[in-house]
């Protein structure tokens, strides 16, 4: 199957903006809230944003392969990092919490 050029670099352009969108909502959500503004998932949005305009940024520059690969490689190995430490955290809370749910009774 074979995707244009121009439709790879709009479906950028939209990730790039959906991904935005959220950030500035889950930012406006917690001032309001006044929970913690940075914590792993802002962090996690935060890499996966980076990586997205970098790719953006080669559509209108011509930057050499191998550091095109190097920078999205290792952002994408971080936001897989961070996706199993949150994943991890989530398991460990939820274990917990029926650990705690069994003592009560």
């Amino acid at each position: 199957m074979y995707f244009s050029p121009i439709f790879l670099q709009d479906s950028l352009y939209v990730v790039a903006l959906v991904l935005i969108i959220f950030m500035v909502g889950i930012t406006i959500f917690k001032l309001r809230h006044h929970l913690k503004l940075w914590d792993k998932s802002m962090t996690l949005a935060a890499v996966v944003l980076l990586n997205t305009f970098y790719s953006m940024l080669t559509y209108f520059f011509n930057l050499p392969y191998e550091l095109n690969a190097i920078i999205t490689g290792g952002l994408s190995l971080v936001a897989f990092g961070y996706i199993v430490v949150i994943l991890w955290e989530l398991f460990k809370n939820k274990k917990k919490t029926n650990k705690d749910e069994t003592k009560d009774n």
